[in-house]
Formats: structure tokens, C-alpha cells, sequence
């Protein structure tokens, strides 16, 4: 499959666009592909992120205003304290507001935010009198999997309420901090930041995939997944191709941006089922720096997903949806084992389906469970041909497009 966005048409009704995104690897990587669209469709673009991401919106070519956020962002997880860990957050938060403030100081037409930037970005469309549009891969309530449960009406507005109650007071100096810059009535909303009024929120999910009532809001949208782009000019590493080419498809190992787990425990388990198995694996080293060298295993650093998995017999992955949308698109199976978020909630999504054979938690991993899930993934081929139904399912539906035709939309709406 080819991994580069669509070439879009241009735009009747070019835009000046403020796409404010921040997170992890994952969390970044779809809103390349936005952003190389929305250009291509000729309008006029300012990415605001990190300093850690901006590379790869300029590997684009991309004007981006950096935020400095490289200290707090290595603060994430380290910090000693619940005290420490929200003050930290609620500074990234202000950082990226006054971002906002400063990119005010230019016309802008529509505001389109990452969910954890989407607080501040409200408010500040709000001062300007302008659109603005949350593009998320995640709901709040997918980030509470117990509460959520079967995903009824009542447990998902439920889960949803404790979420953004949870997430409240991490933007609250942010929130209020634009309030006054931009000359807004201060009122409840300041203190329940995360409740960020009725803007229109477009989700990069396949309808398909998830029944969650959030999708059925008459102002949300499931428009399907925003592929990521590829770097121009990118190639395989020579090792990876050479040892792709040595033998039959490999297995796929990887977990993105998470480290929250025991890394030694998890290669132990990884390299026991290789050997067990007889099978070859690509280990992804990701932020948990997983390691290995063995006859028939090889580690790799970054490597675009759509290249990589049509290359795989099966993967192993942490069930992030950025992963998740284009292992299945790929066709190729999967054994998912969430570590945090909402990865709970996909997993148990693949599960469901039909798609794989068990969801196994990462806490609860060890050789014994991830031998018996990856020899039944690999043995029974109901797992390969009903996710390639799902790869036809999402090759046939382009989230990036459908999103550019609802801002086509809203752009003619608001003149």
C-alpha cells in the first residue's frame, strides 16, 4: 500500500489554519498526514506543536511554531509527586495557550486542535470569532475502559463526565489565562476546562470499528483514519530489507511511545516465543528501547507502519489506535496488549470482533500467554481472513479526504 496521503484538490475557499497538536509519537503521527493535505489543498497552514515533533511537520516543508516543552515533556513520569506531576501538566498547558496567543496575532480562519490542546484552542476561537474543530483519535470516556464497560448510552456519559472532571484542572491557568488575553467573560467553564462547549469534533476512527454513542452526537463524527505521510524521501534500513528478503514474513513486535512496563520482562517473553515458535520477528525498539540480537530476530528503529505491516505474517502491538487502524488496514492479524489509556478499550474492540484470539494486558504478560495467543493467531486462518475483510472495509473509506470535505464545508458556511 502506498503510505502518502491523497493529492487533494484545491480548495475553492483556501483557509488560514492554525492545527495545534501535541502527545506522543502515536498521538502526532496522523496529523502529518492532515497537514500535507490541507496544504496540498492550498491552504494557508501553521502547525503549533513541541520542539520534540516539529521535524516532522518541516520534513514537509511545513511552517511550524515550536513550543518549548522539551524539560517538562522529560518531566513526564519522573516527577515524585501527584502535586508535581499537575503542576507540571498544568505548565505545558499555559506554554501552549500562549503559543495560541502569539499565532492570534495573525489572521486565522479555523482552528483545528489535538484532543489535549482542544481546552485552550476553544477558548481562543472563541476570542476570535472563528471555527474550531477538535480532531481526535480517541474519546474521553475510551480513556476509562472499566466505567465505559459495553459502552451504553448511560455508562459512556458517565465515563465521559469523569474523564474530563479528571482533566479539568489541568487546564484551568490555561483556560484562564485566555480568557483575559482575549477579553472573554470568565464563567463555569474556566474551573470545568475539559467541558469545552459544542464545537464539532471529527474522530479519525472507521465508523465501523466502534459503536460508542459519542460517534452518534449530531456535531461528531467518525470520518475514518487520517493516514500518516511519509517523509519524503524515506527508504528501508538495508538490514530490515536484507532480512525480510532471507526468509519467510516475520512477526511484528512493537509498542510505540509506552514505557510504562518492565522492558527486560517483555523482551524475555518476546524472544522465548520467538524460539518457541520457530518463527522470525521484527522487534520495534520504540521509547521502551527494546533490544535483541538473535538468529531470526531483528531490532529496528522508526519504520512507517504502512510499509512495514503489509511485510508481516502477524503483530504483537500495544493496541494505540494510530496502530491498531493500520495493522488492520494492512490485513495483517494481531495479538494487541495494551499497556494504558485507551488502548484497554481497542483491544478489547479487536476481541470482540473476532479479530484476534485474546487481549493480554501487559502487566499480566509472560511466555506461557503470549506463546498460546500467537500460536493460535498464526494456526487458525478465520483471524487473517477476517481482518482482511476489514482491510478492504478501510482502504475503501479515506478518513484524510472525508475530513477535507467537511472543512470544504465549513469554510463555506463561514465566509
Amino acid at each position: 500500500m502506498d503510505p502518502t496521503p491523497p493529492a487533494m484538490n484545491p480548495s475553492p475557499h483556501p483557509r488560514r489554519i492554525l492545527l495545534a497538536t501535541w502527545g506522543s509519537t502515536g498521538d502526532i503521527a496522523p496529523y502529518t498526514g492532515i497537514a500535507t493535505a490541507l496544504r496540498s489543498a492550498g491552504h494557508h497552514l501553521t502547525v503549533l506543536t513541541s520542539s520534540r515533533y516539529a521535524p516532522l511537520f518541516r520534513a514537509h516543508h511545513l511552517d511550524v511554531h515550536a513550543l518549548p516543552l522539551d524539560d517538562h515533556e522529560d518531566a513526564i513520569g519522573r516527577s515524585p509527586s501527584r502535586r508535581a506531576r499537575i503542576g507540571n501538566a498544568q505548565d505545558m498547558a499555559v506554554i501552549a495557550a500562549q503559543g495560541m496567543l502569539a499565532e492570534a496575532e495573525k489572521p486565522l480562519d479555523l482552528v483545528l486542535a489535538h484532543p489535549l490542546l482542544h481546552p485552550q484552542a476553544a477558548v481562543l476561537a472563541r476570542g476570535l470569532r472563528v471555527p474550531c474543530v477538535g480532531l481526535y483519535t480517541v474519546t474521553h470516556a475510551m480513556m476509562l475502559p472499566r466505567l465505559l464497560g459495553p459502552a451504553s448510552a448511560c455508562r459512556y456519559t458517565l465515563a465521559d463526565v469523569a474523564a474530563r472532571l479528571a482533566l479539568s484542572p489541568l487546564y484551568q491557568p490555561a483556560v484562564a489565562l485566555l480568557h483575559r488575553e482575549l477579553g472573554l467573560a470568565t464563567r463555569l467553564t474556566t474551573r470545568l476546562a475539559a467541558f469545552h462547549g459544542t464545537e464539532p469534533i471529527r474522530y479519525g476512527i472507521n465508523p465501523g470499528l466502534t459503536p460508542l454513542p459519542a460517534l452518534r452526537h449530531p456535531r461528531h463524527r467518525a470520518v475514518g483514519h487520517w493516514r500518516p505521510a511519509t517523509e519524503p524521501g524515506w527508504t528501508p534500513d538495508p538490514l530490515l530489507e536484507d532480512f525480510l528478503a532471507a526468509g519467510p514474513p516475520p512477526v511484528y513486535f512493537g509498542f510505540g511511545s509506552m514505557s510504562d512496563f518492565d522492558a527486560d520482562r517483555l523482551l524475555l517473553a518476546i524472544t522465548r516465543t520467538v524460539r518457541r515458535l520457530r518463527i522470525r520477528a521484527v522487534v520495534q525498539s520504540g521509547w521502551a528501547q527494546l533490544n535483541s540480537r538473535q538468529e531470526d530476530l531483528i531490532t529496528v528503529g522508526a519504520c512507517p507502519h504502512t510499509w512495514l505491516f503489509p511485510r508481516m505474517r502477524a503483530a504483537v502491538h500495544h493496541a494505540g489506535p494510530g496502530t491498531l487502524h493500520a495493522c488492520l488496514e494492512a490485513g495483517t492479524p494481531a495479538v494487541p496488549v495494551p499497556v494504558t489509556y485507551d488502548q484497554p478499550f481497542w483491544a478489547t474492540r479487536l476481541k470482540t470482533l473476532g479479530l484476534t484470539p485474546t487481549a493480554l494486558p501487559v502487566r499480566q504478560l509472560d511466555e506461557h500467554r503470549l506463546t498460546t495467543a500467537l500460536e493460535e493467531l498464526l494456526a487458525n486462518p478465520r483471524y487473517r481472513q477476517r481482518t482482511q475483510h476489514w482491510a478492504r472495509k478501510l482502504q475503501d473509506h479515506d478518513g484524510t479526504t472525508a475530513l477535507l470535505d467537511d472543512i470544504a464545508r465549513l469554510s463555506r458556511a463561514h465566509p
